[in-house]
Parts: C-alpha cells; structure tokens; sequence
C-alpha cells in the first residue's frame, strides 16, 4: 500500500476545495438567475353566483329578483361602505350599509365591483356595468 506524502495531500485537499468552490458557485448562481418574465395573470373573471350553484341541489334560479335595482357606483367610506342605486325606477341615491333599498330589500354588503341585496333573508348580487371603453370624466 502506498502511503501519502504532505505534498500529495496539500494538492489533493486543494484540488477538492476548488471543486467545492465550484459547485458552490454554480449552485449559487442557478438558484438566484431570474427565470424570465413572470407568468401572465389570470383572467379576471365574474365569481360565481351562489344562487346559480344552488340549482345544482334542486334550488330554483330567481332571474326577476334584482331586475327592478340598477347599481350606478359604490362608495368606500371610513365605517363601511354606500352604494348609488336606483330601485323600481326611481332616481339613482346614495345607500348605505344596511339601509332599506325598498319595501323587504336592504343593503347588506358592498363589494368591489358589485353589491349585495338581502330579501327577507334571501341574498342577491346586483353588479356594477362594465366600465365604458372610452375615456371617462371623474369630478370630484
């Protein structure tokens, strides 16, 4: 058997630091390198409606429910939040959480885009209209 001098093992124990600092860059520099653009976003899309996933339990889907209430916009206040609707027709007005809409509906939630209505316990969602492809005017 061969017996190792002190030169021998300097130049090994060298050699396998320099393979180690190697490695270590590698490792490095793969696990930190961008992988190119970030994936797209997902499409926004329309959540879905409870009343229609009950149809699936043998409920019935109620599409007269909200054809009388029109959301014109909602408004974001410090202890909740409003909506601009109009109900049977009348002018559009301010309506806040929790306040009669007309006779058996009441504003129960205000969402981002939408609004949600409660008749006699049953609830309802109104959703604001698209927002028009022009430009828009905002006054404050």
């Amino acid at each position: 058997m061969m017996r190792m001098n002190a030169i021998q093992i300097r130049l090994l124990s060298l050699a396998l630091f320099a393979v180690f600092c190697a490695t270590l860059t590698y490792w490095i520099v793969t696990l930190t390198a961008l992988r190119g653009e970030p994936s797209p976003a997902a499409a926004v899309r329309a959540p879905v409606s409870v009343e229609q996933a009950a149809t699936l339990f043998g409920g019935q889907l109620q599409r007269t429910a909200n054809q009388d209430v029109r959301l014109f916009g909602i408004l974001s206040l410090q202890e909740g939040g409003a909506a601009i609707i109009s109900a049977g027709g009348e002018p559009p007005r301010a309506v806040s959480l929790g306040s009669a809409i007309m006779q058996g509906a009441k504003l129960y939630e205000v969402r981002p885009r939408s609004i949600i209505i409660d008749r006699n316990g049953v609830h309802s969602e109104v959703f604001l209209p698209p927002n028009p492809a022009g430009p828009t005017i905002y006054v404050r």
